[in-house]
């Protein structure tokens, strides 16, 4: 049975290898991806699942599945994953009702950067605050208000002994994952002073005990007693403005919303999820999960439509829920069976790769966060997340282009909006960010060649060009005198230009067109680089290009990883 059930799979694997090797094909680019900001009914509201449940589907179920996935598995095994739904001809996502192309397409000034998604400058401290729910069970308690311009926010609060901790990561991951392109709440760091607040009426909370009742007076006051204080008896605190629209729950990292229309997607086959893990783990976000999103109802039903958020940065960079994330956090998962098998074979003298993470805290205010031990592809996450385990090279080089369109200044003006009570401690935030920003970079545009930005152009003696942008170079990971491209040039499937070496210039002359060539010809550059460190070429960046009247026009790109 064994040996029969063998022979069959080597039987299909050949089968899909010849199928694979058919002749030549000329490049097709992808449909447009349909707007999905059509008008549409509202959908009903969902809550968040359990995290128990979540988490056991995410670590057991789901891997389960794609285990037992085997077109998934030889896809895998022969370097043709699935790729992206939604992606373009040339690997962008379009602007849609989950992302919007900011910063790697055009860089934001540093006002911008600072601003995010803000449109005010937060709750007014200055007149009262009305509770309308709170929050008392769990470690760190919080607050609902509305303020007197009728704004209403979730106010929640710094663990005590670490100011700034909470606060500081829920404002810095707002900002820059609004400029990376993502829907984000409106995150401010408020001081105020606790005599503002004013219990509403009828204010349903839990209390310490598990109770579901109305609060009062002195729940209040109790809650209140489990806050720090500034020196000046201000609370500082972060101030979440509730998004635009109805809220309807959290979004899944996986499948679709079916009540939705306009979301024929399935999530893990979504470009800006799945590249959104490479942001992620540059930010340490080691919490992202359906939990930590919200779906929202933008506009008067019926004529609005469904727009996705990413929220709750708290737990981001070196930030947790109860202090300082743990030292084993972004090395296993909160159920790993992996881990777990690893310390019962070697009756615990496994010794896992966070014990040589530093036991202290230095800067209680960022908690543990570093570069030393950091690395892109290692990073797990408190529960798997289905997006993620679909990623491909060319998602995480898309996702690493937006990483590495941050500068050094941007950094430091997202940062300084999180106002961290110790400057030395914002300094080595900085620096951490950058350091690991350049390690992602690295990372990736080793394992997809970083050329990007091909445009046409004619030259003074009126020859076509090709020329194209290095990101490595363009972002200071590599020098260009250390950078070496060779091309060659197809015509419909046969070369017409064997591989050539053109140094360090990144421009590429096209062969001239011929009147009698026919207008539809397809005409393929594959192009390589090679750094001074290494021996061999890059991965092929293959540009499409059609013949039209004389002259080329781009059709898109396709990029080995």
């Amino acid at each position: 049975m064994i040996k029969k059930l063998t022979k069959y799979i080597i039987f299909l694997f050949f089968i899909f290898s010849l199928i694979g090797c058919s002749g030549y094909k000329p490049f097709v680019p992808p449909l447009p991806v349909p707007d999905d900001r059509n008008p549409v009914s509202k959908p009903a509201f969902k809550s968040a699942p359990n995290d128990f449940y979540d988490a056991f589907n995410q670590q057991f179920v789901l891997q389960g599945e794609q285990m037992m996935d085997f077109p998934r598995g030889y896809r895998k095994l022969t370097g043709n994953p699935k790729e992206a739904w939604n992606a373009d001809a040339f690997g962008e996502v379009p602007n849609s009702s989950w992302f919007t192309n900011r910063n790697h397409q055009k860089r934001f000034p540093l006002d911008q950067i600072a601003r995010g998604p803000d449109t005010s400058d937060g709750p007014d401290a200055s007149s009262t605050w009305k509770v309308v729910s709170a929050k008392a069970e769990g470690v760190t308690p919080g607050f609902t208000i509305i303020d007197s311009r009728g704004d209403k926010y979730v106010i929640k609060f710094d663990p005590i002994g670490y100011d700034g901790l909470n606060s500081g990561a829920e404002v810095i991951g707002s900002k820059l994952f609004y400029a990376a392109g993502y829907n984000v709440p409106e995150n401010y760091i408020t001081f105020f002073d606790t005599r503002i607040l004013k219990l509403g009426d009828k204010v349903k909370f839990t209390d310490e005990k598990g109770s579901r009742r109305f609060m009062n007076d002195t729940d209040l006051a109790d809650i209140l007693k489990r806050i720090e204080y500034q020196p000046n008896g201000l609370v500082r605190a972060t101030a979440s403005k509730y998004i635009e629209g109805s809220v309807l729950g959290p979004f899944h990292y996986e499948e679709t919303r079916q009540d939705d229309p306009n979301d024929f997607i399935p999530h893990q086959h979504r470009r800006e999820l799945r590249g959104l893990k490479v942001l992620a783990v540059w930010l340490n976000h080691i919490d992202a999960k359906a939990a930590n999103s919200m779906d929202s109802y933008s506009g008067e039903e019926p004529e609005g439509w469904v727009k996705h958020y990413l929220i709750d940065f708290g737990t981001i960079l070196g930030s947790g829920g109860r202090g300082p994330q743990p030292k084993y956090r972004s090395y296993e998962n909160e159920m790993d069976p992996q881990a777990l098998l690893w310390r019962t074979i070697t009756l615990g003298l496994y010794v896992p790769g966070w014990d040589k993470v530093p036991k202290q805290v230095d800067y209680p205010c960022i908690g543990r966060f570093y570069s030393d031990y950091y690395h892109p592809e290692k990073f797990k996450f408190i529960f798997p997340n289905p997006a993620f385990d679909n990623q491909t090279s060319v998602d995480g080089y898309w996702g690493a282009k937006i990483v590495m369109s941050f500068t050094d200044e941007q950094i430091r003006a997202a940062v300084e909006q999180a106002r961290y009570p110790d400057p030395d401690a914002a300094e080595v935030l900085i620096k951490t960010l950058i350091e690991r920003r350049d390690i992602t970079g690295s990372y990736w545009f080793t394992r997809v060649a970083p050329l990007d930005n091909f445009h046409l152009f004619e030259d003074k003696n009126g020859s076509q060009m090709l020329a194209f942008l290095d990101l490595a170079v363009e972002t200071g990971l590599e020098k260009q005198e250390d950078s070496t491209y060779r091309y060659s040039v197809k015509r419909n499937g046969d070369f017409v230009v064997q591989p050539r070496v053109i140094g360090s210039i990144r421009v590429i002359t096209l062969p001239e067109t011929e009147a009698g060539l026919a207008p539809g010809d397809q005409w393929e550059i594959n192009l390589q680089v090679k750094r001074s460190s290494s021996k061999k070429y890059s991965p092929l960046v293959r540009i499409y290009l059609v013949q039209e009247y004389g002259h080329y026009r781009l059709l898109g790109i396709q990029r080995e990883g």
